[in-house]
């Protein structure tokens, strides 16, 4: 009588191992797959963005128009304001 119960419990395990195991498989598949989709999305988007880098460094921009000191400034002084208020949230 013990033999049969610890057959039935070790066949019960090994049906919950074989679920979990199958399982297990398919859904590292699907992560694998989406992980792969999404490295495919990131390096057409590396490309696009080069793309347009090189696009626009042909382009030849007048020195006088843009004061790089002014922007550094600004750009300094809103992200400081920016981070006073939400520390005063």
């Amino acid at each position: 009588m013990l033999t049969l119960t610890i057959k039935i419990i070790a066949v019960f395990a090994m049906i919950t191992f074989m679920f979990i195991g199958i399982w297990g498989f398919i859904l590292l598949i699907k992560i694998f797959d989406q992980l792969r989709y999404k490295n495919y999305l990131m390096e057409k988007l590396v490309e696009n963005t080069c793309r347009l880098n090189l696009n626009n460094e042909t382009k030849e921009y007048k020195k006088d128009d843009v004061n790089l000191d002014e922007t550094k400034s600004s750009t300094e002084k809103g992200i400081l304001e920016h981070n006073i208020k939400k520390d005063a949230i």
